[in-house]
């Protein structure tokens, strides 16, 4: 007979682990950083705001969150977060508490609070705005002055990508949220499909942006896919850095007439067509050149 003791500790480390606290930066990362940002408010009211209006009242926040209304002309209404459950939400209000102490709500500007002009550039940028030929949860990166794309998180796939500008997204706000955002640029490279094929399922797992950048992290079948981007060091083009955990050897495609001269560092690219090791889908990095 097995002793009982290892059997009991076991038990309580499985039970720690599934009572760990939610991380409340992950499901706000994930579930609101869409809408809201730090000290201004694009689709929804910014942080500093928000703190303003529910510190100390954690369980107002909550109910709010799950069954929200409209409450403000001119703005868009918040669906409900009542799948994040009543610990997530709680656990979103501590991150939001925690980064807005001190920190004054801006004005709101007129026009595109994110267009560049010649007193204000902001690069890299990355919105969650509604964008031409993507679902609605696409996103709208910046990498730099010359280079941006889109990238859809409804479908865990890069849309297109272009030069010569941004996005005008006024249309956008002030339709609130009826509208698209417009493209500032002529859109260079066009993936009419995710270079991993049709049929598999995705799933996508929120992203985290440092120095401006995002790393964009999802599942496509059992494959877990991270993937990262930056601008090329001159000129037109991207860099596209990918890990993916396999067992199987990868086969990506990436269709000849799609615009860009891609080179990558691992594998062999044949016909558009890079095919990969397990070992060197672990880490491996494409260029793309628009010209």
């Amino acid at each position: 007979m097995l002793p009982m003791k290892p059997i009991f500790l076991t038990l309580a480390a499985a039970l720690s682990v599934s009572s760990a606290a939610p991380d409340g930066k992950q499901l706000f990362t994930t579930n609101c950083s869409a809408c809201h940002m730090l000290d201004q408010m694009v689709v929804g009211p910014s942080l500093a705001e928000i703190r303003s209006l529910y510190d100390g009242k954690a369980d107002e926040f909550v109910k709010w969150s799950i069954a929200p209304q409209k409450k403000r002309p001119g703005a868009i209404e918040m669906p409900s977060m009542v799948h994040v459950g009543e610990e997530g939400l709680r656990a979103i209000y501590a991150h939001v508490m925690e980064v807005s102490k001190g920190v004054v709500a801006k004005k709101q500007e007129k026009g595109d609070p994110f267009a560049a002009s010649p007193t204000r550039t902001v690069r890299p940028q990355v919105q969650r705005i509604f964008m031409p030929n993507a679902s609605p949860a696409s996103i709208a990166l910046a990498l730099d002055d010359t280079n941006s794309l889109c990238w859809d998180a409804g479908t865990c796939r890069l849309r297109y990508a272009w030069t010569g500008g941004f996005i005008d997204g006024f249309p956008y706000w002030q339709g609130n949220g009826s509208s698209l955002a417009k493209i500032t640029g002529t859109v260079k490279y066009t993936e009419v499909a995710s270079p991993f094929g049709k049929g598999a399922a995705v799933k996508f797992l929120g992203y985290n942006v440092k120095g401006g950048l995002p790393t964009f992290r999802y599942k496509v079948g059992e494959q877990m896919v991270t993937e990262a981007y930056s601008p090329v060091s001159e000129g037109e083009g991207f860099v596209r850095s990918f890990a993916v955990v396999t067992k199987a050897p990868l086969v990506l495609d990436f269709p000849a007439e799609s615009g860009a001269a891609i080179t990558t560092d691992k594998g062999k690219l044949e016909g558009g067509k890079l095919t990969l090791t397990p070992a060197e889908a672990a880490a491996f990095i494409l260029t793309f050149s628009l010209k």
